[in-house]
């Protein structure tokens, strides 16, 4: 299995572990009959090599260890088809790096945490898997161990898309020091921390980059087709529920949740549907704008036919002439 060209820190690690590296290679070959193994010895001759010399060069007791969770987690990526993504090359040569102390203290629970993680906004539309692994690699040195480098991972996938991460992510946020805070919204300074936290649990719309966009305005636009990719087969119509709206198109039920990063969009049921309320008159059409109290924008969508549903923050616009639904922010 060890080839040519292998660091000397790697033909040790799979010398003196032949029979555990095999046998794991044999349980794949059982699990899925036709498993290549020649991509496997590319993993090996590349990432695992780099690997093993950088955690040699850190802690050498941690080697046999830390490669063998590595090697397993790179077989557990090939079972799934998961392996040839782009950005998981990019975590192996570029993330791990980044968080090898966290890697050496538990490897198994980062690998599985940060592998999990890219994989999971990865299958998100919209999300921004590859702004995560940036974020996570510029900010990892700030995590003393796997637990803060978990709770950074969900703050920065709330911020790189996964909008229905908002509750729990604020709630990380007021536990973290707030140098880290700041920093992972990229703040210059930590004592803008807690106005911008304050901010952020006051209004969804709100972006620390951004800090003076405010006001009456549109913010995203979603949905699609079914025919050509997208999630509606016809035509939705929304309600509100808890903050965010319940839709149905075509017999079939979704919940969305947006905010300023991003929108999400799950399951939802014919329950939620009936328990959601078509929410304020507030936000209204005249003269071809959208008006709210003295503030006006745009109109994106027909008049004719248009269902405005406003909740207590953001507004949905729904035309039956459109399978796009576009989100209005009201303050």
């Amino acid at each position: 299995m060890s080839g040519a060209a292998l660091s000397p820190a790697l033909v040790q690690v799979l010398q003196s572990g032949r029979s555990q590296f095999n046998a794991r290679v044999a349980e794949a070959c059982r699990a899925q009959p036709g498993f290549d193994t020649s991509l496997l010895q590319t993993f090996i001759q590349g990432p695992l090599d780099r690997l093993a010399s950088q955690v040699a060069q850190q802690d050498a007791t941690r080697l046999n260890t830390v490669t063998l969770a590595a090697f397993e987690a790179a077989l557990t990526l090939q079972l799934r088809g998961k392996h040839s993504l782009p950005l998981v090359q990019v975590l192996w040569d570029e993330l791990l790096p980044a968080c090898l102390p966290q890697l050496l203290a538990e490897p198994r629970a980062t690998l599985g945490m940060l592998f999990n993680g890219l994989l999971y906004l990865h299958a998100q539309a919209g999300a921004r898997p590859a702004q995560w692994l940036a974020d996570l690699r510029r900010l990892a040195a700030h995590c003393p161990d796997t637990a803060s480098l978990r709770a950074l991972g969900q703050v920065l996938a709330w911020r790189c898309g996964a909008a229905h991460f908002r509750a729990s992510a604020l709630n990380v946020l007021a536990g973290l020091p707030a140098e880290l805070g700041a920093a992972a919204f990229q703040l210059p300074a930590a004592q803008h921390w807690p106005n911008a936290l304050q901010r952020l649990q006051a209004d969804p719309w709100f972006d620390p980059a951004q800090p003076d966009r405010t006001g009456l305005r549109l913010t995203q636009v979603c949905g699609g087709f079914s025919g050509f990719a997208g999630p509606f087969a016809a035509p939705p119509t929304a309600r509100v529920h808890g903050e965010g709206f319940v839709l149905h198109s075509a017999g079939r039920y979704s919940y969305l949740c947006a905010d300023a990063f991003g929108v999400a969009l799950h399951a939802g049921s014919a329950e939620e549907y009936a328990a959601g309320s078509p929410g304020t008159d507030e936000l209204t059409v005249r003269n071809g704008r959208l008006v709210y109290g003295e503030a006006s924008c745009a109109l994106p969508l027909p008049a004719e036919g248009l269902q405005i549903v406003c909740g207590a923050q953001s507004a949905l616009l729904c035309s039956p002439y459109s399978h796009y639904l576009h989100l209005v922010a009201l303050a």
